[in-house]
């Protein structure tokens, strides 16, 4: 009788348990927002980015999930451009009324969402945006990337210790983002001693920019410096090569974001690039890429998928160190976990300075060869 006894406590115990964790399975899962140029001047990337993204929510849901719940993330398109930026952010904030936001890809794209999301008090952690003007939004704006001010300094120095010239032209678009890291490199060129020749700031979303290009090289410059997103970037360059102004032997040209300027020309039209150097995001390798690879039968076109991995990974983290969805609690605890997470992402330091922004980064420096992007050790 005892033994029968046990036997069926036994079983209760089991099907209580069987009940608690089909219960756990079945609650409602908790949203998060996720913003990518799935369209637009950068819709080359959108493939990779919500693939790491995606890749950090499978790892996060095998693991348990975020409270006891699976994380959900709702997928909104940018178009790469404002209006329709904004439409996806109201959206996420005011129908799905979720509480934290990533991704965004663009400064120009990000930065009225980012004052948005504050005004409303929703937590928006960016992932590529890289406007020195996300410092000054507020408390519910965080980042994962260092701003223009980083990059603008790590451009000068490269292209003038690796050139040797003097005279610079400088062509970057006309948004937020370009106009920033054009203003930080021209501050670090002449810290260097360099001249700023000519400064072209050009319209996205033309299919014409030989007007522009005359204008860089009408004052002779020693060296170009310059960045684009992907649609304006094969544009330019096969124009540039066209009227024979893309001769890196005679006037280098340095890149600030290779990937992001050139992902489509790559594809398409790589063989003119070849000598054209530039920085990109260090790369993740054995961290991310050898799993993005396994995954997709390919290597990723982008660095900056590996800052959607993160960014899904920090939240998730956050909101179980949290104990808690509240946007204000979560930013906390980001604060509280970003010294012992290792990201695969700018190299993997993913410490906050005290305004939310990441303080820490490593570039890798590279250059076209046969068609390819490789690492650049200089000449």
């Amino acid at each position: 009788m005892r033994k029968c006894l046990g036997f069926t406590i036994m079983i209760a115990i089991f099907i209580s348990f069987l009940i608690s964790a089909s219960s756990i399975a079945a609650e409602k899962p908790i949203s998060i927002g996720l913003l990518a140029p799935i369209t637009g001047t950068q819709a080359v990337m959108g493939e990779d980015l919500l693939t790491g993204a995606k890749m950090a929510l499978e790892e996060v849901n095998k693991a348990g999930g975020v409270l006891g719940r699976p994380l959900k993330l709702i997928i909104e398109d940018t178009e790469t451009r404002p209006a329709p930026g904004m439409d996806a952010a109201r959206k996420l904030i005011e129908v799905d009324k979720v509480p934290v936001i990533t991704g965004g890809f663009s400064s120009g794209v990000s930065l009225p969402i980012a004052n948005y999301a504050q005004e409303q008090g929703v937590l928006y952690l960016l992932a590529v945006p890289t406007s020195p003007l996300f410092h000054e939004v507020g408390p519910y704006c965080m980042s994962i990337t260092v701003v223009d001010t980083f990059k603008g300094r790590a451009v000068a120095e490269f292209a003038v210790s690796d050139s040797g010239k003097r005279k610079f032209a400088l062509m970057f678009m006309n948004n937020a983002f370009g106009i920033m890291l054009m203003n930080a490199t021209i501050e670090n060129l002449e810290r260097l001693g360099a001249e700023i020749v000519t400064k072209v700031e050009y319209e996205l979303n033309k299919v014409d920019y030989k007007a522009e290009l005359q204008r860089l090289f009408a004052n002779k410059p020693e060296a170009i410096i310059g960045t684009w997103y992907a649609k304006e970037g094969l544009v330019t360059a096969k124009q540039a090569y066209e009227m024979g102004l893309l001769n890196v032997d005679k006037v280098p040209w340095y890149v600030a974001e290779v990937t992001s300027s050139y992902a489509e020309a790559l594809q398409k039209i790589a063989t003119i690039l070849e000598g054209l150097k530039g920085l990109d995001p260090l790369e993740p390798k054995e961290l991310f890429a050898e799993k993005f690879t396994k995954r997709m039968g390919r290597e990723p076109i982008t660095a900056f998928a590996a800052q959607y991995y993160d960014a899904v990974r920090m939240i998730a983290m956050a909101i179980n160190f949290a104990n808690s969805t509240d946007p204000a609690a979560i930013r906390d605890a980001l604060f509280e976990i970003d010294d012992w997470y290792r990201g695969v992402s700018y190299g993997g330091d993913k410490r906050f300075d005290k305004d939310g922004m990441q303080g820490h980064a490593a570039f890798r420096k590279v250059i076209i060869k046969n068609g390819k992007k490789v690492d650049y050790l200089g000449r």
